[in-house]
């Protein structure tokens, strides 16, 4: 069986916006977060070569954001599931014959060679479980594997590729009901199905671990991809405390980052439209006022740096009407339409 990819140090953003180095032991075999299910590999109902290729495609279109060795892991036990029929996985995967083609085998390898490959422990027993008023089921041992570990507070996702039929769970965030040996108990986890729904795990995972302030910045690239952040950003600049800022703030980064550049798009520019839809959203954003941009010193403080431009951060959005601001600029055509995230204060000047 092949060997897990190896663990390296690295770095990450720390609370300031800068690098930090991260000890080994934070990159260490407990850091993955998505596990993927064997489901995944079960394409002995794929019948035509037409199926199979566009379930083959899907499936490495899933995990290529998540193999960068250390996002995603799978159980030992996927390489002895029956992916074809007669057919195991680490057959399909290693030998010609298997039942895939060249390419495919190929590009396989080289995502799954990028995952961690874990052992399951007595934890990971697949015992029944239901969501919802859904039937109970076994799980597979990768998706008890994540149970386990969100039930001891980790924030986890499980891969189900759209193809997956068993378990027919959505996507998302969802309350897991497991039937252990002294009863039942519930999990909170979240389930991925297509890749543009991996940004609500990891902004689920702010609140659901209560990431400290110091690796606010670690998962920001991949819960906002559509935001840009200044290095300068400090989050102590807020008034009100972490604990009481950090639910408005990802909820707000999130709906910038999902809705701002498109509503603006489908408003004509008008700011009051967008204003309104946010309010809608139960988040209060505005441009600057005509008497701030009349005051130069004050227009002077939305001004940002960021890869050597700047920027004017015009917009701000406010957690409560006297207090904690997030300043962000229009949509900048040379990065892609993207929106930066420029300042984090109190209140700056008028």
């Amino acid at each position: 069986m092949p060997d897990a990819a190896n663990e390296t140090g690295g770095s990450e953003r720390n609370a300031r916006g800068g690098l930090t180095s991260v000890p080994d032991d934070q990159t260490a075999d407990d850091d993955y977060r998505v596990v993927i299910g064997e489901e995944c590999f079960d394409w002995r109902e794929l019948r035509d070569p037409g199926s199979l290729r566009d379930a083959l495609g899907t499936l490495a279109e899933s995990l290529q954001p998540l193999a960068d060795g250390r996002t995603a892991a799978f159980v030992d036990a996927a390489y002895d599931s029956e992916c074809l029929p007669s057919t195991k996985l680490i057959d399909a995967l290693y030998s010609p014959g298997g039942g895939l083609s060249h390419d495919d085998r190929i590009r396989l390898q080289k995502l799954l060679d990028k995952c961690r490959v874990v052992q399951p422990a007595e934890s990971d027993l697949p015992l029944p479980v239901r969501v919802a008023d859904g039937p109970e089921r076994e799980p597979s041992w990768g998706v008890a594997h994540a149970l386990a570990r969100a039930a001891d507070g980790r924030a986890m996702s499980v891969l189900l590729t759209p193809y997956v039929s068993q378990p027919d769970w959505p996507s998302g965030w969802l309350t897991v009901t497991r039937l252990m040996e002294e009863g039942y108990d519930e999990v909170r986890a979240h389930v991925l199905r297509y890749p543009e729904d991996a940004p609500g795990f990891w902004r689920g995972l702010y609140t659901h671990e209560r990431v400290p302030a110091e690796r606010f910045f670690t998962f920001a690239q991949d819960a906002f991809p559509r935001l840009l952040f200044a290095a300068s950003l400090r989050l102590n600049h807020f008034k009100g405390s972490y604990a009481e800022v950090l639910p408005w703030l990802v909820r707000l980064l999130g709906a910038l980052d999902d809705h701002f550049a498109r509503t603006l798009a489908e408003c004509g520019g008008d700011q009051n439209q967008v204003m309104r839809r946010f309010k809608a959203l139960d988040l209060e954003i505005s441009p600057e006022s005509p008497n701030t941009k009349k005051n130069a010193s004050a227009w002077e403080q939305r001004n940002v740096g960021h890869e050597g431009a700047t920027y004017r951060c015009e917009w701000h959005g406010k957690r409560l009407w006297d207090r904690d601001r997030v300043h962000f600029s229009l949509p900048i055509p040379e990065h892609d339409d993207r929106v930066l995230v420029g300042i984090f204060a109190g209140h700056l000047g008028t």
